[in-house]
């Protein structure tokens, strides 16, 4: 064996990544629905970068053990992503608009934010809603907050049904059939022109294409409008086919 070796230095050489957009993506620990939901839209030049963080909604509130700051700050550098996406719809009905932006800029300030919540007003107004159908798998006092948070955007409900699930796993193992069975009893009594399924934990992202052949209107879910809405706010313009109308079409 040689006495003594140098170890040998080479220049670093760089390329730019192949992506055209990143997004930094905070889930709820107990969603075993939405990182793969909210991926599987995803075209394969878009980075997606997950962290998770615990949660209660104790009281009808929501709160986490840990500040929003704290919790972005297991992800990348803000620097390396356009989009920041909170991926819970109840938790931005009870925190409000407002509030959770100022949160989400206090922990990535110079970036873009959204959530389902976020998402779920924007994309109905996309679609020119005039009277949606909204079914959500929540209890059914915290079911309740979503009528006046909708019209407080503007948005008419003619709709509304729960499933009342007691557990984060019920959502998760709701099966789809009666998730189906369900929106149609909705849209069926209001003539209803659009339907939002509410919740990333409802498994529901890979069978919207086919309830929209079922009902004849725009069907739209917490996980496929999050990434519309991000997608948009990334400047990714790229139509995505298979999850419905709100993401076959171009993004402005």
């Amino acid at each position: 064996m040689d006495a003594q070796k140098s170890t040998i230095v080479f220049s670093p050489k760089t390329a730019p990544s192949a992506f055209n957009a990143r997004i930094g993506f905070i889930l709820l620990n107990s969603d075993e629905v939405g990182e793969g939901a909210f991926q599987r839209v995803m075209p394969d030049d878009v980075a997606v970068y997950t962290t998770r963080t615990a949660y209660s909604h104790a009281g009808g509130e929501f709160t986490t053990p840990t500040s929003f700051t704290e919790i972005a700050s297991t992800l990348p550098p803000s620097d390396r992503f356009d989009v920041l996406a909170f991926s819970c719809t109840s938790g931005t009905v009870a925190l409000g608009i407002p509030t959770l932006l100022h949160e989400l800029e206090q922990a990535c300030p110079g970036v873009k934010y959204t959530s389902p919540g976020i998402a779920m007003i924007e994309a109905l107004r996309h679609v020119e809603a005039k009277r949606v159908a909204l079914l959500t798998p929540y209890g059914y006092d915290f079911h309740q907050k979503f009528l006046p948070f909708l019209a407080s955007a503007s948005i008419h409900v003619a709709a509304d049904g729960v499933f009342d699930c007691k557990t984060d796993i019920e959502i998760c193992e709701l099966d789809v059939e009666e998730i189906l069975i369900a929106a149609k009893a909705l849209v069926t009594q209001s003539a209803a022109d659009a339907l939002f399924l509410s919740c990333t934990a409802m498994p529901v992202v890979p069978h919207l294409a086919r309830f929209e052949q079922e009902l004849g209107i725009p069907v739209m879910s917490s996980s496929q409008a999050l990434a519309w809405h991000a997608l948009k706010l990334s400047k990714y313009a790229a139509p995505i086919s298979g999850f419905g109308r709100l993401l076959d079409a171009q993004r402005a």
